[in-house]
């Protein structure tokens, strides 16, 4: 793909120099950083906010995982260190991937107690719930109580998680940079006489997948379901880069005007439609993707070739060893379809909000800096219990203990991914594989803009509403988009697409005059 600009040396280091201060300043919240909570555990001597004696405190925090049968017995382990540290124990309430939007919408309309919660722009959307006053702003509390995590998270990728210049959620560290792609099983690469280097854009797929679909009759060729985060995922492989996951208004990577159009009138994104429903017809697709909200049981069986659409980082294939490469990761080919690319929507994409029913969310954030600072407690969190769910084959090596009952091992949707233990000889190490990807990145040309939908808020829920209807069928292959595009386009345009577009252009032009 064809780049018409780049960064240059100074930008990109002061972009991943450390730092300790948070720019932008705020209304000053007024949390008691001693705050009564639902705690009952005696207070640590060494749990104190400046020389201030800190009360016990239960943090409650609500992130979508699978459900684990050791899930509160690792919680308990978390507890010991974080009531040492901070008089605080934890709990951690796991919401399944596919209930976790709906559940988290209704938690917070009903302004139950919760200190940390998971948001992004592809679930429980973060600017929705910042603009529903959902969330809390931790623009100062940040810098006072999460000093690791300020020095570990880009300066700059800050800006991208502001909305009119505060903060209201926690990056989590990771490879911020997203590099589109798929995961293959190498075994049925090669058993069907292809290679590696073949595999140049999504399209030289197809003959591959064919062979799977004629052949394979116990297997399916391609993940897909009704959700599928496709434009966060494989976007910028198109040249194009989106806001979140119901909003058509895209732009294209390449356009120095930083034009907003809508998505579905674009030849890019039209075009890899059509090679879904081609892909769906040939039986490449699974036919019920187009209502399917959960996949992972098939994959965890293996019935799976490849991945879906996903970004590609250096845990990637140790990641996904059981379920696509027989449970080695070697076994696992990674193929990437362009450069890694930081937008604001990449960055987004994993991070935890203070809730504001929060009790005590200086406490809260307390605890998250602990992931940042603490990889005993991180890897705690993503592996379990040592001896119980994994063993050590090195200092930074593990082996998991199959069907022992705890193996989250999602450390991007919490914390410093950077902390985690390898658990394959053939990832490379956290360090400096994973800032070298986020150092190789591309950036936005948009990185910081931040679309605030209050003067379109009534034309967002409606166009929303229309991608619903649509985009799951689209998406899967299993609607015909030269069928079905023309009516989708037209209830865009009554729902107020022009309008909505109208106003991105209008901010985004604002923006960067501004800067």
């Amino acid at each position: 793909m064809k780049r018409k600009w780049k960064m240059t040396t100074l930008a990109l280091a002061s972009m991943l120099s450390l730092s300790t201060m948070l720019s932008g300043c705020s209304e000053k919240p007024n949390p008691s950083p001693a705050g009564a909570g639902g705690g009952t555990p005696e207070s640590s001597n060494a749990a104190t906010d400046n020389g201030k004696k800190l009360d016990p405190y239960v943090i409650t925090w609500y992130l979508p995982q699978n459900v684990f049968p050791d899930a509160s017995a690792v919680a308990a382990e978390m507890s010991k260190i974080t009531k040492e540290k901070i008089n605080a124990t934890l709990d951690i309430r796991y919401i399944d991937w596919g209930t976790y939007d709906q559940k988290m919408q209704t938690l917070l309309a009903t302004g139950e107690k919760a200190d940390l919660i998971f948001t992004s722009n592809w679930t429980n959307d973060y600017v929705q719930n910042v603009n529903k006053g959902a969330f809390l702003d931790i623009t100062e509390l940040l810098p006072k109580y999460g000093p690791d995590i300020m020095k570990q998270v880009p300066p700059n990728a800050w800006d991208a998680a502001k909305i009119k210049g505060k903060l209201y959620a926690i990056i989590n560290t990771q490879v911020l940079a997203r590099t589109p792609g798929v995961l293959l099983n190498k075994t049925y690469v090669e058993k069907h006489g292809f290679k590696a280097d073949q595999f140049k854009k999504l399209e030289d797929l197809t003959p591959f997948f064919e062979k799977i679909a004629q052949n394979e009759k116990d297997k399916y060729a391609f993940s897909l379901k009704s959700d599928t985060d496709v434009l966060g995922n494989y976007g910028s492989a198109l040249g194009l880069e989106y806001f979140s996951q119901k909003n058509p208004g895209v732009v294209r990577i390449d356009d120095s005007s930083t034009k907003v159009v809508n998505v579905y009138e674009t030849p890019e994104y039209v075009n890899f439609l059509k090679l879904m429903h081609e892909w769906n017809a040939k039986g490449i697709i699974r036919k019920d993707a187009g209502t399917l909200k959960d996949v992972n049981a098939d994959e965890n069986a293996g019935k799976y070739i490849s991945s879906t659409f996903t970004v590609i980082n250096p845990d990637s294939a140790a990641n996904v060893a059981q379920k696509f490469g027989g449970g080695d990761a070697a076994n696992v080919l990674p193929v990437e379809f362009s450069k890694p690319y930081m937008s604001t929507g990449s960055i987004i994409a994993t991070m935890t909000a203070v809730s504001r029913t929060s009790k005590d969310p200086a406490r809260a954030i307390m605890f998250y800096n602990l992931l940042y600072s603490d990889p005993q407690l991180f890897n705690l969190m993503s592996y379990g219990i040592e001896g119980k769910h994994y063993t050590k084959v090195s200092d930074d090596l593990i082996k998991k203990i199959d069907n022992a009952g705890y193996w989250a091992d999602s450390g991007w949707e919490y914390g410093n991914m950077f902390n985690s233990y390898r658990t394959s000889p053939t990832q490379p190490k956290w360090y400096p594989a994973g800032p070298d990807k986020n150092a190789a990145a591309i950036p936005s040309k948009l990185l910081g803009f931040s679309f605030d939908p209050t003067n379109v808020k009534s034309e967002l829920a409606q166009i929303a509403s229309v991608v619903e209807e649509f985009n799951a069928g689209l998406i899967t292959g299993s609607t015909d988009p030269d069928v079905y595009l023309p009516k989708m386009n037209d209830k865009l345009k009554k729902a107020g697409l022009d309008k909505l577009l109208a106003e991105m252009q209008k901010q985004i032009d604002a923006w960067k005059t501004s800067k």
